[in-house]
């Protein structure tokens, strides 16, 4: 019996067919399947009551910059470190209350552009409120 061409073209294609199949059944190619389990990111937040540190390295830009610091309750010390302010404008500089028997430590070096010498007076407005 002869067969034409068009015959072994036809069992060609079942036979490559019926190969794929049982390799895909030997799992010689791992399977990889995706899900999604977070769909929604969560940022992990420190609860109020850790300590947070908070460091501004560099901004260059001209908008104010308003920090608020509400509340401090804590015997440890707080420190604010301003390296530099080029301003001509006012720095309004409002502490509500110190409650405190240690000395407070305030070095200015310069004042409306002019060198504060060591031990030279300054000029200081006490407002009542």
């Amino acid at each position: 019996m002869k067969t034409d061409p068009y015959t072994k073209t036809i069992l060609t294609i079942i036979a490559i067919c019926l190969t794929i199949n049982a390799v895909q059944q030997l799992d010689i190619i791992p399977s990889v399947y995706a899900t999604e389990e977070n769909k929604h990111a969560t940022l992990d937040l420190a609860p109020f009551t850790e300590i947070i540190d908070v460091r501004i390295v560099d901004i260059n830009t001209y908008d104010e910059l308003n920090v608020n610091i509400k509340s401090v309750d804590t015997y440890d010390e707080l420190k604010v470190n301003i390296k530099s302010i080029d301003t001509s404008d006012e720095l309004d500089v409002n502490i509500k209350s110190i409650d405190t028997s240690d000395e407070l430590d305030v070095n200015i070096d310069e004042i409306g552009g002019i060198w504060v010498k060591s031990g030279g007076p300054i000029p200081v407005t006490i407002r009542q409120q």
